[in-house]
């Protein structure tokens, strides 16, 4: 046991060392690790997947979010894929579906998550700006690659598709 301890902190170190080197584009991030409460919200996004995997776009990278809106009455609930991933700071959480990376947004259900005491660390796209070597300006636009969006009602525990 104390063996695969000193791996496991070997590699985390490893891992650190090489994120600490690595260039400015992307930022480390670590988010906790949430449990799925609902069995409907993983339906819906192996069904995304599913879904996914017909068309050119989808590989193995393809990064999937589901973003939380709380409205008065009502949650909107907004899956979408993607390649690149962009920080915007109300990330909550994430957890693997079918060897994808899902990231929450948006307000915290805890009827559709559990947070877990599990941390998991990956890298954000972030454009680069400046100046290159010869002076002129360095513009690196973001060009949005979202590929599926589906968007869903999510009443009494129920999502309901729009």
């Amino acid at each position: 046991m104390r063996i695969q301890i000193k791996y496991i902190l070997l590699a985390c170190l490893s891992l650190f060392c090489l994120l600490a080197n690595s260039q400015n584009e992307y930022s480390s991030v670590s988010l906790p690790v949430l449990k799925i409460e609902n069995e409907q919200l993983l339906e819906i996004i192996d069904s995304l997947i599913e879904n996914d995997k017909l068309y050119d776009f989808y590989d193995s990278s393809l990064v999937y979010i589901v973003n939380i809106q709380h409205a008065k009455y009502t949650t909107l609930v907004q899956f979408t894929s993607s390649h690149k991933l962009t920080y915007f700071g109300n990330e909550s959480g994430c957890f693997i579906s079918k060897g994808h990376l899902v990231i929450v947004r948006g307000f915290f259900d805890d009827t559709l998550f559990n947070e877990t005491k599990d941390r998991k660390m990956f890298n954000y796209f972030q454009p680069s700006s400046g100046e290159d070597s010869l002076g002129m300006v360095k513009i690196d636009i973001y060009e949005d690659d979202s590929y599926t969006q589906w968007l869903y009602k999510y009443d009494a525990g129920h999502f309901i598709k729009l």
